[in-house]
């Protein structure tokens, strides 16, 4: 049997995805406006064979472990980090992921904590899949740092380079957990993994780092290090070891953002069993420095101490430890017994020293001799795809339009939007509405028309009701309003649909915290998950109420001028019956009112000239919105430093400069459009007053003049109102567009809270069914780190005799699971892990051996 007593990490399975390369391509067709499909099909093509390559094929397939495959994640994970500035977050293509340790397959131990295989949790979410790889590269550097030959200096060197490149890896994943931005319905995020959370990668992080430092601490036992330095460096091992057991005791309970994760008992056992035995080993090399100063009572307790070390390891590893590990534990067991029987009667007989306690027992400064070491390549993946000596490849999808620049010009387009309706559109409705309520305050052109035309309709009534009619009269007014009311009552079931759905999802989460209480059931209340989407459903609801206001507003003002308008739809004849005539025969116009009535008609002709050319402005400005783009130097910009992402901010000036070309021709025109407007109004208001004092005054005459302010007024309501129904109907089709997907992202949220609630009752029914007993190990001394102290230099090596020897029953060899590999060319080419180890045993015909154990004088 070889001497394996490290660990390698359990290998993260997958499914294969036949249709990933179909359904990029789908997603360029549907959702991309300026990349035709065929442009990504090879790409997409190209990163379907990588991911096939780097993971394997058919169901819970699991990475070969040699070099080849590291090259291999390490270009898969850079190209889907070029692709996340290419596609959105949320990817409408389902990444299927088994848990850690759900396989047999996949197990570092042999141990049968799972019987079954747990199926796959599927994300729509780019980064879910990343992390996944990135993972596996910590599982592939681990796994390689297992199966290192640990006989000479070169293979010591290798297995610590390798340990540290798993943990650096498992730092990254770290980190990227932490800076990923979520989207605000949570969706997704609310259902992370267990196994991928902060507790679990915090585990088997430092479980690398562990298995790190007691490499490096082999290598000081094999270069003969003083044993109080040997000592530091095994404290080391057993703190990293001790944290990683209790990251582990802390996955398993959850916290308050995470669900428990069933860390197999077998692994939280063998930790809690290495962090004991080199406690033990730490105190064991102490105690022969104290021996040789003369600390008898200090060796005396040591030596104690890890004894009571070593027999709790021993009852912890009873069941579900490595044989290797075992038989490290027993044999330092030995020593330290022997050599504490020999300080026991030389204590009685010579020293008559009291044994030291262990609570004042001189702490051993511990000494780091490793660190996490994140490989450049998963650093900085983008600078190393391109196809140089070193290259990952070059990116696939560069088709695409980056997601940055997406981004930035759906923002120039809303700033775009947002200038036309407030700047022109808005302050060219304001002029009118000033020009507007103006005339009818002075009730013209209608006292005008009067007095200039008392006897049948004027022809400036007939140019209305011809612009009435040509616009659909009073009926398209009702078609629309009706409209109006149907598209409001979808929205409002829409959203309707979705506060039911969250009301709901919040009373099954009340009742299953009810049922297993607050302290058991850890899942995010749904008060707090699901507020991003709750506050979404109250900001629609507060818009449509708003909206529901200015559709009675209007359907307020079309009852109030519903006759008047029915009028103008009868036609001329109606409407020369509605307005009465004045008395031709009675009518004297003085001079001052003649002249004041011929400047008055002038300016009324200005005026509306004046609003004639602003309608123009406004219609010049909605055809410059779309032709002013700015994609072409974004693209630019973008292709010169295609690695560099200042975010947004660092496209400002660029926006900023082109709005600034776009507005400035129409703002300056509006601007004169209102000057001239004010000036006319003004010289209005003065011949006014002159035509009004030399107007005589007729009851026949002041009818006529009601009549048609009546029908000038009804005219300016059926245009507003038109206006206004017709942003009503474009404001309902976006709102029933945010609706709907905010009712398809609650269906979604609550989905995926059923299945994570789900889920969590099977884990708490599992932890029940196990009921699993506490591990404990004994409190260790108290120790504080520092910094190891400059070694002496390594003594002359020599091999003790068997008859002398102390051990400290830890070889420094290694432990692995058998990690699958799938079916393919690959595995005829690559012997198996157990061959490699035979091989490799039998080849050690001279120097030391893993086997052999570490024992010296």
């Amino acid at each position: 049997m070889s001497a394996n007593n490290l660990l390698a990490l359990p290998l993260k399975a997958t499914n294969s995805l036949p249709s990933l390369a179909d359904d990029i391509i789908a997603f360029v067709a549907s959702a991309s406006e300026t990349t035709h499909p065929a442009a990504a099909e090879e790409d997409a093509r190209a990163l379907q064979a990588l991911r096939e390559t780097a993971l394997g094929v058919g169901e819970a397939a699991v990475p070969l472990v040699n070099l080849a495959t590291l090259t291999d994640l390490t270009r898969y994970y850079a190209q889907l980090t070029f692709a996340k500035s290419r596609l959105p977050p949320s990817f409408p293509v389902r990444f299927p992921w088994y848990p850690l340790f759900s396989t047999p397959s996949a197990l570092p131990l042999a141990s049968g904590s799972f019987s079954t295989v747990s199926p796959p949790i599927a994300l729509p979410d780019l980064d879910y899949e990343r992390l996944a790889v990135l993972y596996n590269l910590a599982a592939v550097h681990a796994a390689l740092g297992t199966e290192r030959r640990r006989t000479d200096q070169e293979g010591i060197k290798a297995a610590i380079a390798s340990y540290q490149n798993a943990a650096g890896a498992l730092s990254l994943l770290l980190d990227q957990l932490g800076d990923l931005q979520r989207p605000s319905h949570a969706a997704t995020s609310s259902v992370w993994p267990a196994d991928l959370a902060r507790p679990t990668i915090e585990a088997l992080r430092d479980l690398c780092l562990a298995q790190a430092q007691e490499v490096a601490w082999q290598k000081a036992v094999m270069d003969r290090l003083k044993n109080g330095s040997v000592a530091k460096l095994a404290l080391r091992v057993a703190e990293f070891y001790q944290q990683a057991k209790q990251a582990a005791d802390g996955a398993r309970a959850g916290t308050d953002f995470t669900a428990p994760f069933l860390f197999p008992e077998d692994v939280s056992r063998y930790l809690a069993v290495k962090a004991a035995h080199f406690t033990a080993v730490a105190q064991y090399r102490r105690s022969i420095d104290d021996l040789g100063a003369n600390r008898y009572g200090d060796e005396h307790g040591r030596l104690q101490l890890a004894d009571q070390q070593l027999k709790a390891a021993v009852a912890l590893g009873k069941s579900g430890i490595p044989p290797p590990v075992l038989s490290d534990l027993k044999s330092l067991q030995k020593t330290v017994s022997e050599n504490l029987a020999r300080a026991t009667k030389d204590n009685d007989l010579i020293y008559l020293a009291t044994p030291t306690p262990s609570s004042i027992l001189p702490s051993i400064v511990s000494a780091t001799l490793v660190k996490p070491v994140i490989p450049p390549e998963l650093a900085s993946p983008l600078t190393y795809l391109h196809s140089q000596g070193g290259g990952l490849g070059e990116p696939l999808l560069e088709a695409l339009v980056p997601k940055e620049t997406l981004e930035t010009l759906s923002l120039w387009e809303d700033r775009k939007k947002t200038w036309l309706d407030d700047k022109i559109v808005s302050t060219a409705q304001e002029l009118d509405a000033l020009s507007t309520a103006c005339l009818t305050e002075l009730q013209l052109p209608a006292a005008l028309d009067a007095v200039q035309q008392p006897l049948g309709v004027p022809s400036a009534i007939l140019t209305k009701a011809a612009a009435i009619k040509s616009e659909g009269g009073i009926a398209r007014l009702e078609a629309m309003m009706k409209d109006v009311r149907r598209v409001a009552e979808v929205n409002r079931k829409l959203l309707q649909e979705a506060e039911d759905l969250l009301a709901e999802e919040s009373a099954e989460d009340a009742a299953r915290r009810a049922e297993h209480g607050s302290r058991r059931w850890t899942l995010s209340p749904s008060s707090e998950i699901a507020a991003p989407l709750a506050q979404r459903a109250g900001q629609l609801s507060s818009f449509l109420t708003t909206a529901s206001q200015s559709d009675s507003t209007v359907r307020a003002t079309f009852g109030e001028w519903q006759k008047v308008l029915e009028i103008f739809d009868a036609g001329q004849e109606a409407i020369a019956r509605a307005i009465p005539s004045g008395d031709a025969s009675n009518l004297s116009l003085a001079a001052p009112q003649v002249a004041a009535a011929r400047d008055l008609r002038a300016l009324l002709d200005e005026l509306e000239g004046v609003q004639a050319a602003r309608k123009r402005l406004v219609e010049a400005a909605r055809t410059a919105v779309p032709q002013a783009d700015v994609r072409g130097r974004l693209l630019l910009e973008h292709s010169a430093s295609p690695a560099s992402s200042g975010g947004l901010a660092s496209f400002e000036p660029l926006l900023e400069a082109e709005m600034k070309n776009l507005a400035e021709p129409y703002e300056r025109e509006l601007l004169a459009s209102d000057a001239r407007q004010q000036d006319i109004l003004s010289n209005i208001k003065a011949l006014h007053e002159a035509f009004v004092q030399h107007r005589q005054s007729q009851a026949s005459m002041r009818e006529r003049e009601a009549a048609l302010q009546r029908f000038d007024t009804a005219h300016v309501k059926y245009f507003e109102m038109l206006t206004n129904l017709k942003e009503g109907l474009k404001f309902y089709a976006d709102l029933s567009k945010l609706a709907g997907e905010l009712r398809d992202s609650v269906k979604t949220f609550v989905h995926a809270r059923r299945t994570e609630a789900d889920n969590h009752e099977q884990a708490l029914a599992s932890q029940e069914a196990q009921a699993p007993q506490p591990i404990t190990v004994p409190e260790q001394v108290p120790q504080t780190r520092a910094s190891l102290q400059a070694a002496p230099e390594t003594q002359t090596p020599r091999r003790a005799t068997r008859s002398s020897a102390r051990s400290d029953g830890t070889g420094g060899s290694k432990t692995s699971a058998s990690t699958p590999s799938r079916p393919s060319a690959r595995r005829a080419a690559t012997p198996s892990r157990q061959e490699s180890r035979v091989q490799e045993v039998e080849s050690a015909e001279e120097g030391w051996s893993p086997a052999q154990g570490i024992r010296f004088g």
